[in-house]
């Protein structure tokens, strides 16, 4: 019964939607060059990547959305760090930073290496680095 009820309501909302476009299209405040199932095609088309390639990206912005991971980055930034150097300099538990090293080092931001028990961390490569510098720059300048 609800699998029906929510099927419905999805249709519906897909009907509302063609409709909403096609109003657009015949106002011409949308591309009046073609009808508004081509133009929801044209969009679609816009978006035909592979799901992993969404996710990937949803992790590598996941990952930016958290104050004490910009933290890290900004300090393994400028140099290759140990995890307890991490650690130490954010005043965190062990396994907070490990978990917060993870996720970045999973988001394609950061790389490791192991030196025995020591674990290494330093940023994936100068795109990544351009990144956190340009942030950065843009907030300083929009504070200005």
């Amino acid at each position: 019964m609800l699998i029906c009820i929510s099927l419905a309501l999805i249709h519906l909302s897909k009907t509302i939607a063609q409709a909403r476009v096609q109003r657009l299209v015949s106002l011409g405040l949308a591309d009046a060059s073609c009808t508004a199932s081509e133009r929801i095609v044209q969009l679609r088309s816009r978006i035909r990547e592979e799901e992993t390639d969404y996710r990937s990206l949803e992790a590598f912005f996941a990952a930016l959305g958290d104050a004490t991971r910009l933290k890290m980055l900004k300090l393994i930034a400028d140099e290759e760090l140990c995890s307890c150097e991490v650690m130490a300099a954010l005043e965190l538990t062990q396994p907070t930073t490990s978990h917060h090293l993870g996720i970045l080092e999973r988001a394609g931001l950061l790389t490791s290496k192991r030196n025995g028990k020591w674990v290494f961390y330093k940023i994936a490569n100068s795109r990544v680095q351009n990144l956190i510098n340009r942030g950065f720059s843009m907030i300083e300048e929009a504070a200005a």
